[in-house]
């Protein structure tokens, strides 16, 4: 395999971003600063649409040992609670001016009540222009549940693989979850069968990976010629998830042959449009793409985040109090987190890199500044590492930089593991109904 950049040169600079990223992270995600939102008339609402509107569906049958979701164990009489609830709150934020383009429902397992979900996307498409609905689901969904009923309903549909070898899935707990990878094979094609737009969700980092077992899961993904693949390391994070993640993951110095590996691997039929996701090159163009996290987006359910502007909102992790918020007229958004300048740069400039050219002009034209006022000590970082050349006054990625780049992604995806983190230790906003018929619906599901 060719030799893009010395691996100890490259170790230097991704272990040195590793700690930088980690402080970064700790500092200008902290929630220390967030405030308690009791009237939702304080919220500004955007003249212009926001991007995205994700909806969090928090429930499993089982929890995957590397997730850092909120989620609990579902029980069918409080997940029908909720999705009224989540209809409620999303009819809510129309009626108070919210206008989206696109729709994102995550989880959890967004699936795990079919006719809940179908209702809840039919209410959207009624009282929204929404030009696409992407919707996450397990593989299993394929087999057990009845995908032909999401026709018209689901563009995009984003089935979480992570791997087809069977050593991994037993490792992750993923085999007694959904089966072998020759089996989730077999659901992914009734998927592709159904769906516009199928994305496979692949991961690699595993401590039982090489390169050569890289290159083989996704030789059987890409046999299944899916619209997109998303494959990045499995991310290990900085606090509580760092254990439970960590029992997992490989050396950090085993990623960047794994990362050649990916990219050789995907190189004949996809198009890298970030290090982090491929496109494939064949067929009709790819219409639905894949939804970046850190666009703006608001975010409805339990567990849910929006950032739009410079303000970070927080909805309730608690699902008893997010059900009591909406029930007494309030939005889940339960805190408000102001984002700092820098941050939101930041991540720009991650965006930058991972698409392969920093345009200085157009950055000043959007910020006001060129690339070099802004980032002075990161472009001399990137420079120094070899992950920029300069082509006239922009700077183009290398490879080197593409891997940096996906470092910095897993990162931005660590940083989203802390916020989870500390949102679940925010005081409740509202009372919660403590009668007993509550409390015997909650034991089930909070003690699982």
């Amino acid at each position: 395999m060719k030799k893009y950049l010395s691996t100890s040169r490259l170790n230097l600079a991704t272990s040195s971003l590793d700690w930088v990223m980690g402080m970064t992270i700790k500092q200008s995600l902290s929630l220390k600063d967030a405030v308690a939102l009791t009237d939702v008339t304080k919220l500004t609402v955007p003249e212009k649409p926001i991007e995205t509107l994700y909806i969090h569906i928090p429930f499993c049958h089982t929890l995957c040992r590397f997730c850092s979701f909120h989620k609990i164990k579902f029980n069918e009489g409080v997940a029908k609670a909720y999705f009224k609830a989540l209809r409620q709150e999303i009819r809510m934020v129309i009626a108070q001016g919210y206008r989206f383009n696109r729709v994102y429902i995550g989880g959890g397992t967004t699936t795990i009540l079919e006719d809940e979900l179908i209702k809840t996307i039919e209410m959207i498409k009624s009282i929204t222009t929404v030009r696409e609905v992407s919707c996450e689901s397990d593989p299993i969904y394929f087999k057990e549940g009845n995908p032909h009923l999401l026709k018209g309903l689901v563009d995009r549909m984003s089935i979480g693989v992570q791997s087809f070898d069977d050593k991994i899935l037993k490792a992750s707990g993923r085999f007694e979850k959904f089966g072998s990878g020759l089996q989730q094979a077999e659901y992914v094609s009734r998927a592709i069968e159904v769906i516009p737009t199928v994305n496979l969700d692949m991961m690699y980092g595993f401590k039982m990976q090489t390169p050569e077992t890289v290159a083989s899961d996704l030789a059987q993904t890409i046999r299944l010629s899916p619209d997109q693949i998303t494959t990045y390391p499995l991310t290990v994070g900085i606090g509580q998830n760092r254990k439970k993640a960590g029992c997992l993951a490989g050396s950090p110095e085993e990623l960047w042959p794994q990362f050649l590996a990916v990219k050789e691997a995907m190189a004949e039929r996809y198009i890298m449009e970030f290090p982090w996701t491929f496109s494939r090159n064949f067929g009709q163009p790819v219409e639905n793409k894949y939804v970046l996290d850190g666009e703006d987006c608001f975010g409805v359910g339990s567990g849910a985040f929006g950032r739009f502007g410079e303000q970070f909102r927080i909805s309730s992790f608690d699902i008893p109090d997010y059900i009591s918020r909406i029930e007494s007229g309030q939005t889940g958004t339960c805190y408000t987190k102001p984002l700092e300048a820098k941050a939101l740069l930041q991540h720009h400039l991650m965006m930058m890199m991972g698409h392969g050219t920093l345009d200085n002009q157009q950055f000043k034209a959007h910020t006001g500044k060129t690339l070099w006022q802004a980032f002075p000590l990161e472009m001399s970082y990137l420079i120094s590492a070899g992950a920029l050349t300069k082509k006239g006054n922009n700077y183009q990625t290398t490879v080197g930089g593409q891997f940096i780049a996906l470092k910095m992604f897993s990162g931005f995806l660590a940083g989203m593991d802390y916020l989870r983190e500390q949102a679940r230790d925010l005081p409740l906003t509202m009372a919660v109904d403590e009668s007993a018929e509550n409390k015997s619906d909650e034991s089930a599901i909070f003690t699982g």
